[in-house]
Formats: structure tokens, C-alpha cells, sequence
């Protein structure tokens, strides 16, 4: 049995998604997005826990701003063969296919549906499927000791019930011992002279208000005198070796709790009943190599379904790309990028090769970036918004740099996880390949129209443009760009920028020596004439461009406005809401 996906209908964040699921799933997303009522969306329909009273929802559970009255989610599954299962959905099992529906609506009654298909849906008169198929989720407010007061003997019972015959008889014999050992502990505690003579006048009291009281006495014990009930109240010690050590901190704790969760799941494993898992932000306190080793274990651990929240990149770098579930908002609703687990994203990360290594995991969780060729780009940029009131932070944006001009991956990626991107890019001239020697070229027109024509976007015209006039953009190698050159560069850069594609002039430091930043940049380096200042700042970039921020930052804000700061304004203003790249383009 797999859950195949999951249909949502105007229940909390969402209007109407759909969100595909593999074995393992990791759900992403930024805060309030919706990852914890997705889960909670099956939880409705799958989980124990929750009671009849809760399926009921309140009006707040009802998606506010599509103004509806009804609630809908609706579950797929395949695979479907366990005979546990079968026998509990009968004819609403074909081949291997049963959908479940939870239903509601304000000022009504929960409805639960089942069926092979969304048509042959029949109201079911309670939740009884849950003995044979269901959920169980662990939330993010976890704690260990609470756990094992409530779950300990349920634990211990269930592992005694898988012992063979050989080994009852061997733990019974053992508790006889042990049972024979507290008696001997708490006849020599009872020894003590400072133990027997805290007590006498207690006894001795105690004779004088009942005669009943003559022939029994209180001691002191070793916390029980009963081998069973010691047993059933055992509590929790890490140790080393032979030593037992007290329970540690948070991030101890935590992967106690997990590793106890899990080990519960596999003991009480049966083939009576279908149950998959859900699992909260697993990564709470843990250090980074720890959680990418948790991600490793959860994923290896369970034969069955599961579902995993996160906002740690460690946790989600140790995922198959096919497996991430990013959820976005976009005009109040949340969707799935890609409907959820795509073999999109998998082709996209094999097309992004060797440079994965390269990619931020942080960009996975931003609701916005910006791709710079490198680092010197990064340390202006983040400076720059600091001073231009800017905060990415706040948005959260990212800044990366792609450490050259290989932005086409890059975009892919984003794309296919609808994260809304620009990107600025240098314009050198470059002489052509060995095929057209002779020949010069602006390298940034034709590297940004490879761009535009991989994401296939024509809403500028500028795809149909650039068939016609690719072959304005060269010249011979021994003169200067001609005229057509020139306003081809023109043209394409204007409409490029609807799309979130920003060219330099020529380059970043030549843009910086011809902006109102100039007079800080001559005064730092001590060059005036524009060609050895750009030669000056093009040694050694980041190392010169750390420096130069250091000593100069408050003056970066004289490029508010600029077009050195138009990339960076029109991200922030995309992911706000005001202007999206392409919501405002012109044709021709």
C-alpha cells in the first residue's frame, strides 16, 4: 500500500491542491506555508489520535479567503494487497486502487467516503478503517519522559508477547532473582543503624494510636519491594560501557525519543493492520552532521510510508530531489511545486551535475534569489541591502553565486521548485570559437538569450527577435562593435529585465567605477583614472571587495535606485507581492 496523493479543497491554507507523495516524502516550505496542515489533512483521516470532537473543524479551519463552506481531502492509494486491507474496503478496492474521503461543511456534520475512484465514492458510517490502515505522527513539541510514562509498558508488553517459550522461562527465573535481591537490599537498608533509628519513635507512635498498627512497621526501602512493579516503572539511562549516565540535553533527548519511536514501530509491527508516519522537524537540537545522519536514518529505518517536515537544509540535502514536497503561497493559497514529488525535479538535479556541489542547500528554503557569477557579487549585494533598507532576511532571499556564468541549471532548479529568481550577468566582449575566429561577440547577449530560450519564454518576443537578429551580435575581430551591435545589446537588455535577467553594462567593477559610487571607490584605492581603478579592483575581487565594504559601507546607499541595485529591488518586490519578473512586459 502506498498514498499515492493527496487531494486538498478549502480546508486551511489551501483552496484546491494537489500534492503527489513517494515512499519517503520531505515536506519543505517557509513558516506558515502549510506543512503542518497538510499532515494534518491526513491526520483527519488516518490518525487514532485524533478525536470525534476534532473532526468536527471550526469555522477558522475553512479556507478564509476563497470564502467557502465546504472542506475536502481526499486520499489516493495504490499498491493496495494487503489482506488486512482488502477485507476491511471490499469492493471499494480495484485493481489495487482505494480512494478515501474526508467531507465537511459549516454548520454540518463530517462525512467520511470510499471507493475505487472519485466516482464510486460511498459514505462510510465511521472511521473503522483505522484499526486496519492508519497514521502515526510525531509533532514537534516532543518530549522523551512524557513519552515513556505513557508508551513504557504498552512497550514492554508488546516485546513480551514476542518472546518464545525458552525465553519466558528464562525471564521468569531472572525476576525470582531479582525479586530475591530486593529483599536482601532492603533487609541490609533496614540494617542501617542511622535508617532503623530514624523510624523508632514513628513505629513507636504509630503502636500508640491503633492496636493494629503493634505488629507492623514502616521502613525504608529501595524505592520497591515488588520485582514486577520495579520492572513496570523502569526509567530511561544513557550509559557508556558499564557506567549509567544521566539523560543528557535537548539534542540528546530528541534522538533518544526517535530512535525509542522507531524501535516501538518495529515491535509492534503486524500484518493485521496497514500504518504509515508522519514525522515533525526531526532536526530539533541536533548539530549539522547529526541531522543529515538522522535524514539517512529515518529513510533506512521504516519499510513503511513516510512523511518528514524540515527546515534544515542538512536534513534535506540527504533526500532524493524526486522526493521533496516544496510548498509555496501564492495570492493567499498554498500549492506544490511541481504537484509535489516530480521526476522533474530528478532531471533537473541530474542536469545540474558536478555543481550541486556548488548549490546552497539555504536556497531550497528561500522565497526568493539572486544568482551572481561570484563572490565579490555576493559581499556587495548583501551589503548593499543592509544599506538600502533591504532585508532579505526578513523575506527570505538568498544571494548565490554560481561561481561563473553556468546559469542554466541554476534556473531549472528554481524553476521546477517555483522559486521566483533574477540574475545579473557580465557583458564582455569575446572573440569566437575556433569555428568563427575572426569574429567578436557580446558575450552576455547571447549567454542571456541561451537562458531565456531554455526556460521558453516568449512573452517579450525576444526568442522570435533573436532568430532573426542572432547574427547581429558579432562583428570582425579587428573593430569596434558597429551600430546594429550596439542597439541588438540595447534592446535585448530592456525586455530582459522583465523576465528578471540583468546585464552589466560590461562588468561589475567597470558598472561600480561609472556609478555615484565612483568618488568612495578613488578615494579607496588611490586610482582616479577609470582604467587603473578597474584594474585595481579586479585583483584579487572578493578580497578587494570585503575591504572595500568595510571601510565604505554606509556609502553604498547612494545606489538606491541605480541600476546596479535594480536586480536586487525587483527580487524583494517580487517575493512582497509588488511586481513579479514577467507580470510586466512588453512585445514587440
Amino acid at each position: 500500500m502506498r498514498l499515492e496523493k493527496l487531494r486538498i479543497k478549502g480546508f486551511r491554507n489551501f483552496n484546491d491542491t494537489e500534492v503527489v507523495f513517494q515512499e519517503k516524502s520531505l515536506i519543505i516550505g517557509a513558516n506558515d506555508v502549510g506543512k503542518t496542515n497538510l499532515l494534518y489533512a491526513l491526520r483527519l483521516l488516518f490518525d487514532k489520535t485524533i478525536s470525534e470532537h476534532d473532526l468536527e473543524l471550526s469555522d477558522s479551519d475553512y479556507n478564509a479567503y476563497s470564502g467557502t463552506d465546504a472542506i475536502e481531502i481526499t486520499a489516493f492509494f495504490c499498491e493496495v494487497t494487503e489482506e488486512c486491507l482488502l477485507s476491511t474496503f471490499g469492493g471499494a478496492v480495484k485493481d489495487g486502487k482505494v480512494v478515501i474521503r474526508y467531507s465537511n461543511h459549516k454548520g454540518g456534520t463530517y462525512k467520511i467516503w470510499a471507493g475505487y475512484d472519485t466516482t464510486t465514492l460511498s459514505e462510510l458510517q465511521t472511521r473503522q478503517y483505522i484499526k486496519r490502515l492508519n497514521m502515526q505522527y510525531v509533532d514537534t513539541n516532543r518530549n522523551l519522559f512524557s513519552f515513556l510514562n505513557h508508551e513504557r509498558i504498552r512497550m514492554l508488553q508488546m516485546a513480551k508477547e514476542k518472546l518464545s517459550a525458552e525465553d519466558v522461562a528464562s525471564d521468569t527465573q531472572k525476576i525470582q532473582q531479582i525479586q530475591d535481591g530486593l529483599n536482601a537490599i532492603n533487609n541490609d537498608i533496614s540494617s542501617l543503624h542511622y535508617i532503623s533509628t530514624s523510624l523508632e519513635q514513628v513505629n513507636s507512635e504509630l503502636g500508640k494510636l491503633s492496636v493494629h498498627n503493634e505488629d507492623q512497621t514502616v521502613r525504608f526501602i529501595a524505592g520497591e519491594s515488588k520485582a514486577d512493579k520495579l520492572l513496570d516503572n523502569l526509567i530511561l539511562a544513557y550509559s557508556t560501557g558499564d557506567t549509567p549516565l544521566s539523560i543528557g540535553g535537548d539534542g540528546r533527548n530528541n534522538q533518544i525519543f526517535l530512535a525509542t519511536w522507531i524501535a516501538k514501530q518495529h515491535i509492534q509491527e503486524s500484518i493485521d493492520h496497514v500504518t504509515f508516519y508522519a514525522i515533525e522537524e526531526p532536526e530539533a537540537h541536533l548539530h549539522p552532521h547529526q541531522q543529515r545522519k538522522l535524514s539517512a536514518y529515518i529513510q533506512e529505518n521504516f519499510d513503511a510510508q513516510v512523511f518528514v517536515t524540515t527546515h534544515s537544509p542538512h536534513i534535506a540535502s540527504r533526500f532524493d530531489p524526486a522526493s521533496i514536497v516544496r510548498l509555496y503561497a501564492e495570492n493567499k493559497y498554498t500549492f506544490a511545486a511541481c504537484g509535489g514529488c516530480s521526476h522533474i525535479l530528478k532531471t533537473v538535479f541530474d542536469n545540474f551535475g558536478y555543481r550541486l556541489n556548488s548549490l546552497s542547500a539555504e536556497a531550497f528554503f528561500s522565497d526568493g534569489v539572486f544568482l551572481v557569477e561570484g563572490t565579490s557579487e555576493v559581499l556587495l549585494y548583501t551589503a548593499l541591502a543592509k544599506e538600502i533598507d533591504l532585508e532579505l532576511d526578513r523575506h527570505n532571499i538568498s544571494v548565490l553565486s554560481v561561481e561563473g556564468i553556468g546559469f542554466k541549471p541554476y534556473v531549472a532548479v528554481f524553476n521546477a521548485l517555483n522559486i521566483p529568481w533574477v540574475l545579473r550577468t557580465d557583458n564582455d566582449i569575446f572573440s569566437k570559437p575556433k569555428n568563427a575566429p575572426t569574429k567578436k561577440y557580446f558575450a552576455g547577449i547571447s549567454r542571456i538569450m541561451g537562458i531565456i530560450e531554455g526556460i521558453g519564454d516568449n512573452s517579450t518576443g525576444l526568442l522570435n527577435y533573436w532568430e532573426s537578429h542572432s547574427q547581429e551580435n558579432e562583428w570582425d575581430k579587428d573593430k569596434e562593435p558597429p551600430e546594429s551591435a550596439a542597439k541588438l545589446n540595447v534592446y535585448i537588455r530592456a525586455l530582459a529585465e522583465h523576465l528578471g535577467i540583468f546585464l552589466s553594462e560590461t562588468d561589475l567593477e567597470n558598472d561600480l567605477a561609472n556609478s555615484t559610487l565612483a568618488g568612495a571607490l578613488v578615494t579607496h584605492y588611490g586610482k582616479s583614472e577609470h582604467s587603473a581603478l578597474v584594474s585595481s579592483m579586479q585583483k584579487k575581487k572578493a578580497e578587494n571587495m570585503l575591504e572595500f565594504i568595510n571601510s565604505n559601507y554606509k556609502n553604498l546607499s547612494v545606489l538606491k535606485g541605480s541600476k546596479i541595485a535594480a536586480p536586487l529591488e525587483m527580487i524583494v518586490n517580487t517575493v512582497v507581492g509588488k511586481v513579479r519578473p514577467g507580470d510586466d512586459k512588453t512585445t514587440d
